[in-house]
C-alpha cells in the first residue's frame, strides 16, 4: 500500500475525482472504478485529502498504468517530488510549481535554506562569520533580486533570509514537507512509478523525482594518511567546524587550498596557538573588491560567450590565458611569495581579504601537504618537514552520497577506470549524468540539481538547470536520442578526466560551461541563444534595442537576463528593470569613489 500526498482543497479535488472517474471510464468501460478499492487508475493524480500527517489517502496499486499516455494529461496530474529544500530545491519547487506541475519538496530539517543556515549539528551549514565570495547582483536567483539593504556580499545569515523571503513571494510553503528524512526512493517497474519511503510514514508515491540535495556536498571525504589511527589528537572535517573558539590555545593544521580551507584558517587567527594551512595545490588569490567595485563584475555575457567560444577552439590556450588574467588580478591587490605554494595553481581562484595579510604576517603558516603520522601529535609533511598539531581540521570537499536512490539509478556508481586512476581524483565521485542533470536511465523522470559547477553563481546555475528541467518534463522541449545521451556523457567524462589527469585537484561538477548554459538555455527557452546570438533575430533585437543590448553584452552579468525575452519558461515582466537599475547602482557607486 502506498500513500500520495496533496494540499489542495477538498472540493475541488473531489470535483475533479469526479471528472476524471468520467473521463477513465469512457476509456475503459469494462473496468470497475473505485476511490478506496480495486484497480485505481487515478494514483498520482488526484485524490482525497486525509487527515494523516502529508494529508494522503492509501489506495491500492494493483493497476497497469501502461496504458495511460503522459502526453494527455495536464501538468496539475503529474505528481513530482523536489528532495531537499536548500536552495537548489527551492527553485527547483518553484519553477516546477510555475509550470502547473504537482510538485511536493521534502526535507529531512525542521526548516529550509539548507546550508545556508547556522546549525550546530553534525551537517555543513554557513558559521556567524559567513560572507559570501559572489555579489548579490551576480548571486540571485533571476526573477528575485536582493532587497537593496543588503550589501554587494551578503552574510550567511542574509542569504538565508533571502531564501525565506523567495518562498514567501512565490507562495512555496503550502507545497514543502519539512522534518521528512527519507530513507529510500525506489522506483516500481510494473506501475512506472516511484515511492518514497519515510521513516514512520506511510510510502508515497510520484512520477517523476528531482533531487535536489547535490552530490557535492555528500559525505565528507577524508584521505587516507598513514598511520592515521595513531594520532593522539582531534582529527574534524570543516563539515563540523562551527565556533573557531572550540579551539583556542590549539596547535591546528587545516588541509586543503579552497575556499573553506582559507575561512577556516582566517577565523582561527587570533584564538588558536599555531595555525598550519597544508596543502600540495596551488591557487589564484583574490579579494572580493577589485578597482572598487565587486570582482565578479568583470565578467560580462561577452567575455563568457568569447572565452568559451576560444576555449572550444583552444583550450590550452585559453587555460593559460585564463590563469594569466587570474594572476594579474591577484598581483595587482595582493603581493604573493613563492614559499607560499601558489604555484601551479588549480583552476578555480580562492577568494580572501585576509589570507594573504595573515601569511605576510606569521598568523597562518603556508605548508607542504600532510604525508603521514608519525605517533601521538606528531606529523610528517611531504617534505619530510615534522610538526606538532593538537588538531587536524580536513577541508578536502566531499563525496557524493545517492545512498537513498535504487542503486539501479544512483549516477555516481560505478566510476570508469579512468577516472580512478586520474590524479586529481582524491576520492571524489564522478556523475553519470547528461550535463550533470539528466539520469541516463530515466531523464523523462529522474533529474538532479547540485552537480554543476563552473565560475558563476551556484543559485543562478540552480535556476537554469530548474527551468530546463521543467520544459523537459512538461513536453514543451524535447532531449536527444539515449544513443546520443550516453554518448555525450562519455565523451563530457573524457574530458573531465583529462582535466583531472593534469590537475592534482579537480572537481567532478566541473563542466565545459559554455555548452552547457547554451544547452539549458535551449532546454529551458529562455531566448538567451536567439536574441543574444548572431542569428537574425539577434540582430534584429540589437537594431531596435542598441542600449539594453550593450547593457546586457557588456554590463553586469545578472541573473535577470534569463528571464527578459519571451519563450518557454515564464518571462518575468520586472527583468529588464532590475537589470537597468542594477547597473545604473553600480555605475553611480563606482563614479563616487573615483571622484
Amino acid at each position: 500500500m502506498v500513500t500520495f500526498s496533496h494540499t489542495k482543497p477538498r472540493a475541488h479535488l473531489l470535483s475533479k475525482v469526479s471528472l476524471e472517474v468520467g473521463i477513465i471510464r469512457r476509456r475503459a468501460s469494462s473496468q470497475a472504478i473505485s476511490l478506496f478499492h480495486g484497480p485505481v487508475w487515478l494514483i498520482g493524480r488526484s485524490l482525497i485529502q486525509n487527515v494523516t500527517d502529508f494529508g494522503c489517502t492509501t489506495v491500492n496499486t494493483n493497476c497497469d498504468f501502461s496504458a495511460l499516455s503522459w502526453s494527455k494529461w495536464k501538468m496539475e496530474d503529474v505528481k513530482v517530488a523536489v528532495i531537499g529544500l536548500g536552495a537548489a530545491g527551492l527553485v527547483a519547487l518553484k519553477n516546477l510549481k510555475e509550470e502547473g506541475f504537482d510538485v511536493t519538496g521534502f526535507e529531512r530539517n525542521s526548516y529550509i535554506g539548507g546550508l545556508w543556515k547556522y546549525s550546530e549539528d553534525d551537517q555543513t551549514s554557513v558559521l556567524d562569520t559567513t560572507v559570501v565570495n559572489i555579489s548579490k547582483e551576480r548571486g540571485c536567483f533571476s526573477d528575485f533580486p536582493y532587497p537593496d539593504s543588503v550589501s554587494s556580499h551578503p552574510t550567511g545569515a542574509q542569504v538565508h533570509d533571502y531564501l525565506l523571503s523567495y518562498a514567501k513571494h512565490f507562495d512555496l510553503m503550502p507545497y514543502m514537507k519539512l522534518d521528512c528524512p527519507i530513507e529510500q526512493i525506489v522506483f516500481n517497474d510494473d506501475q512506472q512509478k516511484w515511492i518514497i519511503k519515510i521513516r514512520d510514514q506511510p510510502d508515497i508515491c510520484f512520477d517523476k523525482i528531482l533531487i535536489a540535495i547535490g552530490g557535492m556536498v555528500g559525505l565528507p571525504n577524508m584521505p587516507t594518511i598513514e598511520n592515521m589511527d595513531k594520532f593522539e589528537g582531534e582529527s574534524i572535517h570543516t563539515k563540523t567546524f562551527k565556533r573557531p573558539s572550540d579551539f583556542a590555545g590549539k596547535r591546528v593544521m587545516v588541509v586543503g587550498f579552497g575556499n573553506s580551507a582559507a575561512d577556516t584558517a582566517t577565523q582561527l587567527v587570533g584564538i588558536a596557538d599555531t595555525i598550519y594551512l597544508a596543502h600540495r595545490n596551488g591557487a589564484r588569490v583574490l579579494p572580493r573588491i577589485v578597482d572598487g567595485r565587486p570582482a565578479d563584475h568583470t565578467q560580462t555575457w561577452r567575455l563568457f560567450t568569447a572565452f568559451n567560444f576560444v576555449m572550444r577552439l583552444f583550450p590550452i590556450w585559453g587555460e593559460k590565458t585564463f590563469d594569466k588574467l587570474l594572476k594579474s588580478v591577484q598581483d595587482k591587490n595582493f603581493k604573493v611569495r613563492p614559499e607560499w605554494g601558489f604555484e601551479p595553481a588549480q583552476k578555480v581562484p580562492l577568494v580572501s581579504d585576509t589570507l594573504v595579510d595573515y601569511l605576510e604576517s606569521g598568523d597562518i603558516e603556508s605548508t607542504k601537504g600532510l604525508r603521514r603520522v608519525i605517533n601521538g601529535t606528531a606529523v610528517e609533511l611531504d617534505d619530510g618537514r615534522r610538526v606538532e598539531v593538537d588538531v587536524i581540521i580536513w577541508s578536502t570537499g566531499y563525496k557524493a552520497n545517492f545512498s537513498m536512490i535504487d542503486p539501479r539509478f544512483d549516477p555516481s556508481a560505478p566510476p570508469p577506470d579512468a577516472w580512478t586512476k586520474a590524479r586529481g581524483l582524491n576520492g571524489k565521485s564522478l556523475f553519470r549524468l547528461w550535463h550533470n542533470v539528466f539520469s541516463l536511465e530515466k531523464p523523462e523522470s529522474l533529474a538532479f540539481i547540485g552537480n554543476v559547477h563552473f565560475a558563476a553563481g551556484g543559485f543562478m546555475i540552480f535556476d537554469m538547470a530548474a527551468m530546463a528541467i521543467a520544459q523537459v518534463w512538461k513536453g514543451a522541449s524535447a532531449l536527444p536520442p539515449r544513443a546520443q545521451l550516453v554518448h555525450e556523457v562519455e565523451k563530457h567524462h573524457a574530458w573531465v578526466v583529462d582535466q583531472a589527469s593534469r590537475q592534482s585537484n579537480f572537481s567532478p561538477g566541473n563542466v565545459e560551461a559554455g555548452n552547457w548554459t547554451r544547452t539549458m538555455n535551449d532546454l529551458g527557452g529562455t531566448g538567451v541563444n536567439e536574441f543574444l546570438g548572431y542569428g537574425w533575430k539577434g540582430w534584429w533585437f540589437w537594431a531596435r534595442n542598441m542600449r539594453f543590448c550593450h547593457l546586457l553584452m557588456d554590463g553586469i552579468w545578472t541573473p535577470h537576463i534569463f528571464r527578459v525575452f519571451d519563450g518557454k519558461r515564464k518571462k518575468w515582466e520586472g527583468a529588464k528593470e532590475a537589470i537597468e537599475t542594477v547597473n545604473a547602482v553600480i555605475a553611480k557607486r563606482k563614479k563616487a569613489k573615483t571622484s
